[in-house]
């Protein structure tokens, strides 16, 4: 068995149509919606068919339903990371530059959840949690979750929307300080959608057809700016294929659409960028990893490997010097993600999970009280954290963190 370790960018030539977990027979028949990006299991699948494909037209031989499902069973694709990208598109008579080989500077990240955008102000708030002093009036007696770090506001402004991405050098800011700039987030690093129609006709009469009118939404991968310039968005992955290996193009989508699978990229467009571990380099007394593909615990949005001891959750995680035992101090998750799908070689639909979402972000302390390193961040750098890391989820990335003592 031989495996081969691809990057590529699955750049699409169309716009996409990932459905979400929402049914068409609803109180909108016959209209679908679309997921704002496609889950890491998506881009598996799409990766596994194209495997799959390139094999038919090496052997002259269609694949039979069982190689398939085998196919999937026994890891002929493994997803690693997969990541967004985002590149300016040269506007007419410009030159252009470097952009066909993707790098760290077109890195795309989700916005993480201790940043706040609030009206009238010109930076990000940042969420910093700390000691309760009072405790809640919920009926839940669990004395760890009850401990639980939470961020107390003092500025009175109107909590706003926030962008659902961040660039490259704003997101690493945000790990290494946090501070940025609070840019309006309707046109910031977002892609645009649109719904899409589609009506049968029948030829002999020229009437529409019912059982065929249904509308969906496609999300564009071309993306155009406040300023009316463009920029391309694609997805880079990195990927293990075991006996076989991937042609030029796959197909993505519930409507299985282009995309190119350009290997024009950067050899470290996966690693951790210096910034990050200078940060680290003076030692950083807490942690927050930040989950950047949607993560499944066992517990919901508690990770695995931890549970309450006392009055506080601690678990495990793995530093540079091994698997050392840390403090989590807070937890701020978003709603769940609902995964799911059509297996097309099983012929049914997929189990259901509900998954921590990307931006989520955990603070942790070491139960030695010693700070987090350089190498520690290097180690946690789009590490797997919990289940399915073999379709891409759970991956996540460190940032500093000081913690702050309650004020009585």
């Amino acid at each position: 068995m031989t495996a081969t370790t691809y990057r590529v960018a699955l750049v699409p030539r169309d716009g996409l149509f990932c459905k979400d977990g929402r049914g068409w027979h609803t109180s909108e028949s016959g209209r679908g919606h679309a997921l704002d990006w496609p889950w890491p299991s998506t881009v598996r699948g799409a990766l596994l068919t194209a495997r799959g494909r390139a094999e038919e037209a090496a052997t002259g031989k269609l694949k039979t339903r069982e190689e398939w499902l085998s196919d999937k069973a026994n890891g002929a694709v493994t997803l690693g990371v997969t990541l967004p990208l985002r590149s300016p598109v040269p506007q007419p008579g410009q030159a252009a530059t470097d952009k066909w080989t993707w790098g760290q500077a077109h890195r795309v990240w989700p916005t993480p959840g201790d940043a706040l955008w609030a009206e009238r102000l010109d930076k990000v708030v940042a969420l910093d949690p700390q000691e309760p002093v009072l405790p809640t009036m919920g009926r839940d007696d669990d004395a760890a979750r009850e401990a639980l770090w939470a961020p107390r506001l003092t500025d009175m402004n109107k909590p706003r929307s926030a962008p659902r991405w961040l660039d490259e050098a704003d997101f690493l800011d945000w790990l290494c300080g946090p501070d940025i700039a609070a840019k309006e987030s309707k046109y910031f690093r977002n892609l645009n959608a649109r719904v899409q129609a589609h009506v049968g006709i029948y030829p002999a009469t020229g009437t529409n057809e019912d059982g065929i009118l249904f509308t969906h939404d496609v999300v564009e991968f071309l993306e155009k700016t406040s300023t009316d310039e463009f920029a391309e968005w694609a997805i880079a992955a990195e990927v293990e294929v075991r006996d076989g290996q991937l042609p030029d193009t796959a197909t993505l989508g519930s409507d299985g659409r282009m995309v190119a699978l350009d290997q024009c990229v950067a050899a470290d467009i996966f690693e951790a960028p210096k910034a990050l571990t200078d940060a680290f380099a003076t030692g950083s007394a807490g942690l927050r990893l930040i989950v950047v593909t949607p993560a499944r615990f066992e517990n919901g949005w508690l990770p695995d490997g931890f549970g309450a001891v006392g009055k506080s959750y601690r678990g495990t995680v793995q530093l540079s010097e091994g698997q050392v035992e840390v403090i989590l101090r807070a937890a701020f998750v978003g709603r769940p993600h609902h995964v799911s799908g059509w297996d097309l070689a099983a012929r049914e639909p997929k189990n259901t999970d509900r998954l921590v979402p990307p931006g989520s972000t955990y603070f942790f302390e070491r139960a030695d009280g010693k700070a987090f390193t350089a190498g520690d961040a290097t180690n946690l750098w789009l590490a797997p954290f919990g289940a399915r890391i073999e379709e891409g989820f759970g991956r996540v990335v460190p940032g500093v963190w000081q913690p702050k003592k309650a004020v009585q």
